[in-house]
């Protein structure tokens, strides 16, 4: 008899930099086993590439839904190609398959030379998908160029739902509005998911949409029952690389009501450790891994800023920081920067605290 699976939890395989993608067959093993919901497909473009790595996990999870988390800067891929991504992935999965995108980094935008994605851009995008997905013919001229009777092929029987990653108000009601689901990132407190899941709703019902049509998660970032060096590397390193990227970081400051300037001095004092930033690499590179350096940091980072943002203790501990994020009306929870298996003492303490009926006839898709 296998084992119960929880389609209000999902988690990133692969997160962060990685040198070798094998590890990823290990990860959704673990993840089924524990009992995840889905599994979402973290990308980076080099060695984690997201449509190889999804038809990997489409081939090692009969149970899990599967997201890419996040498919960004999208006009890198012309619409077609990631409408048959997304298509192929429906079939091979029997419609566990939910497309995440991103507004992704305008440096890539820029060297790619491709368009910035704008909420025009992205919203004619989408658009551009579900036609295909209907199995109509597009055309279209525009930012993303001149199309001409573009078609798929096909037409789905079931719709790829679409999940936009938030930070803002503006992009919260966008989303709302049009997309399928929402994922805020990491180290929300559960005021800014409650204020941020509101505004979702009302751009969904401002569009004339049911607003609990659109499924909300929330990453959150967890340490549950494991050594100080997992603590270190789960918590510590994963704010260090946020808080290197000021744009982010400074945006979860103004959500959380948290100083601007204590991020700016912690900045600092990590840039003593890691030196000048080495070209072409993002934060979680060249950011420092050595534990006493890390052990260093912690001291910086107010406790408040802990008990809000992220999940780490004992595993009831961090059972509550999960029932904090449903109270304030998410859909689901996105794990991250911790190995499924190091959450097994979470969910082996779960069915006792699970929300009666809540998640009765979920689907594993997220976006579903």
């Amino acid at each position: 008899m296998s084992n119960p699976i929880y389609p209000e939890f999902g988690y990133y395989a692969l997160p962060g930099h990685i040198s070798e993608p094998k590890n990823i067959l290990e990860e959704i093993a673990a993840g089924d086993k524990v009992g995840m919901g889905s599994v979402w497909i973290s990308e980076r473009l080099n060695t984690k590439n997201v449509e190889v790595l999804s038809g990997v996990a489409a081939a090692l999870t009969p149970r899990m839904g599967i997201a890419s988390g996040l498919l960004a800067n999208m006009p890198l891929r012309n619409p077609l190609v990631t409408a048959a991504y997304a298509a192929t992935m429906m079939k091979l999965t029997d419609n566990r398959f939910a497309l995440g995108v991103g507004r992704g980094f305008s440096m890539i935008s820029d060297a790619a030379g491709v368009a910035p994605s704008t909420f025009k851009v992205m919203e004619d995008y989408i658009t551009i998908l579900r036609q295909l997905w209907r199995g109509e013919s597009v055309n279209y001229s525009g930012p993303l160029g001149t199309f001409r009777n573009l078609n798929l092929g096909t037409k789905l029987d079931v719709m790829p739902p679409v999940i936009m990653a938030a930070m803002g108000d503006k992009t919260c009601e966008w989303a709302g509005r049009l997309c399928d689901g929402v994922v805020y990132n990491s180290l929300w407190g559960p005021a800014a998911v409650r204020h941020s899941t509101q505004v979702v709703r009302q751009g969904a019902a401002k569009a004339g949409r049911d607003p609990k049509s659109v499924k909300v998660w929330t990453i959150l970032v967890t340490a549950s029952d494991v050594s100080e060096e997992i603590v270190l590397n789960t918590i510590i390193r994963r704010m260090n690389t946020y808080i290197l990227v000021p744009p982010m970081f400074d945006a979860i400051c103004e959500l959380n009501g948290w100083d601007p300037a204590t991020a700016q001095k912690i900045r600092d004092e990590l840039k003593k450790l890691d030196g000048a930033p080495k070209p072409g690499l993002l934060g979680d590179e060249h950011t420092t891994r050595d534990l006493d350096q890390l052990r260093h940091m912690r001291k910086f980072y107010p406790q408040q800023w802990i008990d809000d943002g992220v999940a780490v203790g004992t595993a009831a501990e961090c059972v509550q920081k999960v029932l904090q994020r449903f109270d304030a009306d998410v859909d689901g929870i996105l794990f991250h920067g911790t190995h499924p298996a190091n959450l097994q003492s979470l969910i082996n303490l779960w069915p006792q605290h699970r929300p009666s009926g809540m998640f009765d006839g979920r689907s594993v898709n997220p976006g579903l």
